[in-house]
């Protein structure tokens, strides 16, 4: 038995000071977090620019409406593509889409004068209080609401982890802008429903 114990510590001595393939060792350990950080700052990136391009997609179809003094709803359902086309090059399908206009009476209190969604229906029902922020209800004014809703699916983040549901982020951007021909903006087929 002593020779055994004597083999066994004097090779314990000698992998004990060899210090060969240390490096594949602290590589191996270190690789994982180094490529989920790397996996990490990319779908960040990723998902600021798409979210960018929401707002953007947010602010042109406000911008358009605006350019006229009455729109219908086939010019409305026509926004839709307005907003995809902007949201390229990320897939856009999906995309869920609230114009609305609001009037604001001398007394400042904003009420839907029509609204529109994506699918053809009234999200809001005419005459129905509206929350502007404090520095948009000027009494006596419209704007045009836009609404736009997506929802953007991760790449590479935790794929296949039934446990975790972070791989979809819900975002949600809202912008108003003023008329540009007259004191409104009608949208008359708009009321039908």
């Amino acid at each position: 038995m002593t020779g055994f114990l004597a083999k066994l510590n004097r090779s314990a001595r000698r992998i004990r000071g060899d210090r060969s393939g240390v490096g594949a060792v602290e590589f191996a350990l270190i690789a994982p977090v180094l490529i989920m950080l790397y996996m990490g700052s990319l779908e960040i990136s990723v998902a600021m620019s798409v979210n960018k391009k929401l707002a953007r997609a947010a602010s042109t179809v406000a911008d358009l409406v605006t350019q006229d003094s009455s729109v219908d709803k086939t010019f409305l359902a026509s926004m839709v593509n307005v907003a995809q086309s902007v949201m390229t090059p990320f897939p856009a399908d999906g995309v869920k889409l609230k114009i609305t206009g609001i009037e604001i009476n001398a007394s400042g209190e904003a009420k839907t004068k029509w609204s529109w969604k994506e699918d053809n229906t009234k999200p809001y029902a005419t005459g129905s209080a509206q929350t502007l922020p404090a520095d948009l209800a000027i009494p006596n004014t419209f704007l045009v609401r836009t609404e736009i809703e997506f929802d953007h699916k991760l790449l590479l983040f935790v794929p296949d982890l039934p446990s975790v549901d972070i791989r979809t982020l819900h975002m949600k951007k809202t912008y108003h802008l003023r008329q540009r021909i007259g004191n409104e903006v009608t949208c008359d087929s708009c009321l039908l429903n």
